[in-house]
């Protein structure tokens, strides 16, 4: 439980403000979820994926980081998909490109993210943790949480 608090503290919920932020100036933003464990990790990380272990994917240089031996297709589908997506942005502005899913830009009506699941898919989806991301917004705006 105090592992999902200080994720949505620390992480979820400044990315989010950071977006809206973005999107009240008519500009473009994008969110994502990065949910992917390889079945490698599955039993070390028990709780999901952990703070940058998708630096890997999104450089698609997995061998930095692991034998090999341990590189499943799955495995290299998220990179494949993830370092596709930083390059299209990096050259356009804009992630989405022809292969695949639609990552949506983010609207503070639809609070939609990306999320790269532990099966290796990718969804554009509204934003599960939303309720819990409006309550640390609404701490910090009150000053009761910092």
């Amino acid at each position: 439980m105090l592992t999902m608090v200080n994720t949505d503290k620390v992480w979820a919920e400044p990315a989010r403000f950071t977006a809206k932020a973005w999107a009240d100036k008519g500009l473009p933003a994008y969110i994502y979820l990065f949910s992917y464990v390889p079945a490698s990790m599955q039993e070390r990380m028990r709780y999901g994926a952990s703070h940058g272990s998708e630096i890997a994917y999104v450089f698609n240089n997995l061998n930095a980081r692991r034998g090999a031996d341990t590189i499943t297709p799955e495995d290299q589908e998220v990179a494949r998909m993830m370092n596709t997506y930083w390059v299209n942005f990096a050259q356009t502005g804009d992630p989405n490109g022809k292969g695949l899913p639609k990552w949506p830009v983010y609207d503070p009506e639809k609070n939609e993210i990306l999320e790269f699941r532990l099966d290796g898919s990718a969804v554009g989806a509204p934003d599960a943790k939303k309720a819990r991301l409006d309550v640390i917004e609404k701490a910090v705006e009150s000053g009761d949480l910092h």
